[in-house]
Formats: structure tokens, C-alpha cells, sequence
């Protein structure tokens, strides 16, 4: 591209002539462990360890949380909520470990703990401690950049019903002194809407990845969505450096930002998995009653349906929350802390395997209806009229249990919510049967709670299980409700099983650029220079628009951030053409921030529209910025482009 920059491209290109590309899998958690208490007084008769004797040696009798991350120099911060302590007066809204345990097969144990007077934990951050308003300050994030450490804290307002509560603002703590006094900045805060509290940034999970500090949130409670921001990691405590994912790229607007994982979802912790190159969120989904996990190939996604890493009815604890260990984060074993309501109020250390799946590309939750526990039906999957689940009745197309709808009369159907990118292009199936006098079934996706129709497919009498298959655009929406379902009339039934959502191979947004608004050029595309987009011009490739650079000096060019999969070959092509006197145009891919270029081609006239293709490898960044542009050496120089694609190869 930048002419200064050929070397720099010469020298990225042989550092990975040699590299061996992984492949990523997606993953799925199995054998399920409890190793050791962390926190807590071992009861009469508890085989496990408890290394830390925390009633004894910090004065913590009860706590939970447990968010660990790496603090630097082969130590970790352990950090928990509101502690109980010995007595009706030793209330802590807060408590901090830190851990040098690199073999947690035996559990996990603490060097020390932050004390205020030997022998008792010290509250880091204070709180009010008055209901309604500021019951109490409790952290829900930490990470660490260079010498300094950051919380991520709620201040709570009040606590409701079970998974229910109300924050005044969310904000960032952070200390400079190894952990021993915490600071909370007055400036970086994301104060709660406290008509609805409603705010999508109240709870938070940290990843440091490429130079950001990623940032997943949810509302105050555990029945929100998670949501995304992220920020370069020197400026974690500039609130005006954060920037919200809106779908396609990124907003310095809170109120753009939309989803990138649908709940309900409590307490997340996500992590990136080196062994297999895929990102790792957990989570309380109190629907199912369950601490689930999801699986992602890049930090934005998509990400998988949700599988079961605790299940609910596990040794009936009452268990909430799965916050990863750091050592977890390179290999297939996954240790975590997990909180306890009862017998305890306490957390523990969990162990589980990940291992391969096929599931990873389809985002729908529960596709085979297998983790269903209850009839008629469970979340995620919903009934509209009447139906539930088959369960071991031998009606299923695999496993053991299918979804159905069964009625005398009316509309019928059993659904999912899910996360989709806006303007992207999806592949809806699923293998349905139905009762002879079917003559009205319908299988699709549209707007959620029973709005418009995005996409369907019409199906009567299917004596045997039949793969439907659905093709739609998202157009602007974030969500969709994908259903299958019937009119009746008499009683007539459907079977549906094995449901799959797949986005897309192409990893460029708007790569036509049919869905960009107006003739100046908007996210996820940017510019360098001078450019726009030709709207029903007649200068496109296909359909109505194409972007352009033009100018008569400097660099100008058309550009996108896409998010790739860590260490991946891709081939990135599109169609160019130029003004006559164009004698030096580059397209390619580069690292971020005028990183160096992966690989590019140079073109210089090109009269009509001309493939141009590269590829590439990401090597160890999970976004670059593809680009497609000119040098405006000889005066006025323009170039067009469309329909751009980068697939993985």
C-alpha cells in the first residue's frame, strides 16, 4: 500500500514463510469436576481440599466470585464479592488474593490476601452500605497493563428478586501499588438509565487482545444480553476512548452498540484458548438454571449456542458463575471458580474438558433439543400455542428428543431468539415431519416476538423427516426468531430436530455495498483521503452501488476492519477499476493501526472491472484491516471497487 511500507511487507512475509497454520474447533465442555474449595469453612464430612482456611487465616467465612486474572511477575489477583466474616459487623463489600499456584490439580492457593490488620481481608473498594442507595460495590472484571491494575466495579442500588438488581453507574478502579489501595476513577463510569436501569454496561468481563482491552457487558441482573465495547489498553480510564460494536464496526455512541451474544446472562467471563484458537465466554443462564459456555472464532463472533458446562440440578448447590482461570487458557483442561448459595455461601475450584465439536459455526442453543430437562419445553426454545419436548419417545431424527407442536387449531410454532450480524447472509435448516393432514407448516426467520417474516418456506404432509432449508438476509436487524410451526386444522402435529444457523463464509460487511445508506461512505467501511460511494450510478460491478477514492494528490483508499481467526490463511478478492492515469494502486491486507501489510497487489490502469485476489495469514492478530486504494500521482485519479470477499481457506 504506502510505499514506505514495502520493506516492512518483505520482512512480515518471511517471519511466517515457516508457520504452522492451526486449525480451530470449535469446543464443547465434558467431565465436569469439583477439585477444591477457595473460600470458605470445610464442613463435617467434606473430602475436598481447602488449601486457603479463609476463616481462619482472613477472617472470611463466606464469599463469591472469584474473577482471576494475571497480574504480572507469575502472580495472580483473585477477587471476590461481598464477603461475610466472623459476626453481623464484618461485612465486606470486597476482598482481594493474590495466587502464584501454577498446579491447580489439587486446588487453588493463595500467597496472601489484601489485609487491613493481620489476619482479616480488607474491603479494596469501599461502599455506602445503605439500600437504595449504594447497598454495596461489587467488582465483576480485572485486568492488568503494564504496572498498573484495573476493576471493572457496579455500584449497586438495591437488590430485587433472585437474579435481580439495580445499579447507580458501573466504573473502573485502579491501582498502582501492587493491589494494596485501589482508586476509583470519577471520570470512567457508564452511569445506569435509574428510570428503567436499563443501561447495557453495568457488568463486565475483560480480554486483552492486540493492543484493546475487549470489553463484554451486560445490563445490571443476569437477564440481559452481552454486549461489546473495547479500547486501546493504555486509555482504559478515558471513557470518551471506548468504542461499542453496533453490528458491523464499531460506534463511539452507547446507545449503538448491539449485541453479540443473546442472553439471559449473568456474571461472564470470556478468555481466548491458544490451544484452539477460539474465544471462550461462560455465563449463568438463570432459564436453564445453568452456567453455560459459548465458543467464538474471534472476539465479535459469531458465537456458538450456548452448551452446558454446570447443569442445574449439579449436586444442588445452587450454583452461579465460571470464572476462567488464566492457566486454563492454552490448553484443553478448563479450571474455573464457581459460587455456591447453599450448603454454603462460597466458592469453588471446577475442572473441565474441552473437547472437539461440530457445533461451533451453528448459533442456535440447543439445535438437537437434547439438554431440554422438562416438558412441555425450556429456554432458549419457546411455544407459541401448543407444544414441547419429545423426550426418549423414539420420535427424535438423532439423540433422543425432538421439539414439536401439536394442536386442534390456530397458529402453533416453537422458536429461538439468536444474535445475527445486520445486512449479513444466513443458511437456516432443520429436518421437520409432520401428521398426514398437515397442509399448512411454515419454517423460517422473522422479526423476534412474532414480527415480520424476514424469510420462510412452506411445507405440508412430510411423512419422514425432511431437511428444510432457508436462506435470508438479515437486513437491519441484530435479532432474529427463527421458528417452525403449522395452522391447524383438526389435530395435526409437527416434529422438528436438528436446527442449524450458519452465517456466511464471507467475512466482509457491506461488501457490495448495497446497504450503505447514503453517498458518504459509514461503517463498517472507512476512508483514507477522499472517497464515497457511487449510489445507482450505474459505475457498479453488481447491483446498484460501489465505493471510490478520489483525488489529485496522496493517498486515497476504501478500507475495512474484519475479524479473523488467529494464525488462518484467507484469500481476500475484489473487483477494481481505474481512471486511465492511475499508475499506482494497491490492494491488500494490513495489520491495524498502519500495521505491517500482510500481503497486497499492485495495479496501475485498469480500464474495466478486474479481479484482483491475495491471500494471507493473520498470524497472532484476531482483526486486520483490508483495503483497496491509489496513489493520485498523476492529478485528478479515481478508482472504483465492489463486492469484496475474504473466506477462510
Amino acid at each position: 500500500m504506502r510505499k514506505k511500507l514495502l520493506l516492512s511487507l518483505l520482512v512480515f512475509q518471511l517471519a511466517f514463510c515457516t508457520l504452522l497454520i492451526a486449525s480451530a474447533e470449535a469446543v464443547t465442555p465434558t467431565n465436569l469436576e469439583m477439585i477444591a474449595r477457595v473460600t470458605g469453612v470445610k464442613p463435617a464430612g467434606e473430602t475436598m481440599p481447602n488449601p486457603n482456611q479463609t476463616d481462619t487465616n482472613y477472617a472470611i467465612t463466606g464469599t463469591d466470585l472469584g474473577i482471576v486474572w494475571d497480574k504480572g511477575g507469575g502472580q495472580y489477583f483473585v477477587l471476590f464479592g461481598d464477603t461475610n466474616g466472623h459476626g453481623p459487623n464484618d461485612w465486606r463489600s470486597n476482598t482481594l488474593a493474590i495466587s502464584s499456584d501454577t498446579n491447580l490439580a489439587d486446588g487453588l492457593s493463595f500467597d496472601t490476601m489484601i489485609q487491613d490488620t493481620p489476619g482479616h481481608a480488607k474491603e479494596i473498594l469501599p461502599s455506602k452500605k445503605i439500600n437504595f442507595d449504594e447497598i454495596t460495590v461489587i467488582p465483576t472484571a480485572g485486568v492488568t497493563v503494564g504496572n498498573r491494575h484495573y476493576i471493572h466495579y457496579m455500584s449497586v442500588n438495591n437488590w430485587g428478586p433472585a437474579g435481580v438488581w439495580s445499579t447507580n453507574y458501573s466504573g473502573i478502579a485502579y491501582s498502582d501499588n501492587n493491589g494494596a489501595t485501589w482508586t476509583k476513577h470519577p471520570t470512567a463510569r457508564w452511569y445506569n438509565n435509574t428510570t428503567n436501569w436499563d443501561n447495557k454496561f453495568q457488568m463486565a468481563a475483560f480480554v486483552k487482545d492486540g493492543g484493546f482491552v475487549y470489553m463484554y457487558a451486560t445490563p445490571n441482573g443476569r437477564f440481559g444480553d452481552v454486549y461489546l465495547a473495547r479500547v486501546p489498553e493504555n486509555s482504559l480510564l478515558d471513557i470518551n476512548a471506548y468504542r461499542y460494536w453496533d453490528g458491523n464496526g464499531w460506534s463511539a455512541s452507547q446507545a449503538g452498540a448491539d449485541a453479540v451474544a443473546n442472553g439471559v446472562a449473568g456474571e461472564v467471563s470470556v478468555a481466548y484458548n491458544s490451544h484452539f484458537n477460539r474465544y471462550i465466554m461462560t455465563y449463568l443462564n438463570e432459564h436453564r438454571q445453568s452456567i453455560v459456555m459459548r465458543d467464538a472464532p474471534t472476539p465479535v463472533g459469531p458465537w456458538s449456542g450456548e452448551k452446558i458446562l454446570v447443569p442445574g440440578d449439579f449436586t444442588g448447590l445452587g450454583q452461579y458463575n465460571a470464572f476462567m482461570h488464566p492457566l486454563s487458557n492454552n490448553g484443553s483442561t478448563l479450571y474455573f471458580i464457581m459460587s455456591t448459595w447453599y450448603p454454603d455461601y462460597n466458592t469453588h475450584l471446577m475442572k473441565a474438558t474441552l473437547t472437539a465439536d461440530m457445533l461451533g459455526s451453528n448459533i442456535v442453543t440447543d439445535p438437537g433439543f437434547e439438554t431440554q430437562t422438562a416438558t412441555p419445553v425450556m429456554a432458549p426454545w419457546h411455544v407459541d400455542g401448543e407444544g414441547g419436548i419429545d423426550r426418549n419417545l423414539g420420535h427424535a431424527r438423532t439423540g433422543e428428543d425432538n421439539g414439536y407442536v401439536r394442536n386442534g387449531s390456530g397458529w402453533n410454532s416453537i422458536k429461538q431468539r439468536v444474535v445475527v450480524q445486520p445486512n449479513t447472509n444466513y443458511t437456516l435448516k432443520g429436518w421437520v415431519k409432520t401428521s398426514s393432514n398437515n397442509t399448512t407448516g411454515f419454517f423460517g426467520a422473522r422479526v423476534p416476538n412474532n414480527g415480520a417474516v424476514i424469510s420462510e418456506v412452506p411445507f405440508a404432509s412430510l411423512p419422514n423427516y425432511t431437511e428444510l432449508t432457508v436462506q435470508f438476509n438479515s437486513g437491519n436487524n441484530n435479532f432474529v426468531e427463527l421458528f417452525t410451526g403449522m395452522w391447524a386444522d383438526g389435530d395435526t402435529w409437527v416434529q422438528v430436530d436438528d436446527v442449524s444457523l450458519v452465517k456466511e463464509a464471507n467475512l466482509v460487511g457491506h461488501a457490495g455495498f448495497e446497504s450503505q445508506p447514503s453517498s458518504t461512505v459509514s461503517s463498517p467501511w472507512y476512508l483514507n483521503g477522499n472517497g464515497g460511494i457511487d449510489r445507482n450510478l450505474g459505475f457498479a460491478h453488481t447491483g446498484a452501488n460501489n465505493a471510490f477514492a478520489r483525488y489529485d494528490s496522496g493517498w486515497n483508499a476504501v478500507k475495512q476492519e474484519i475479524f479473523v481467526e488467529k494464525n488462518t490463511s484467507y484469500t481476500l478478492s475484489a473487483w477494481i477499476r481505474t481512471s486511465s492515469n492511475n499508475a499506482d494502486g494497491y490492494f491488500g491486507a494490513r495489520l491495524m493501526n498502519g500495521g505491517a501489510i500482510l500481503n497486497e497487489t499492485s495495479f496501475a490502469s485498469v480500464p474495466g472491472y478486474t479481479k484482483h485476489t491475495v491471500t494471507f495469514n493473520s498470524g497472532g492478530a484476531s482483526s486486520v484491516e483490508i483495503f483497496a486504494g491509489m496513489w493520485a500521482d498523476n492529478g485528478d485519479t479515481w478508482i472504483q471497487a465492489d463486492d469484496f470477499t475474504v473466506t477462510k481457506n
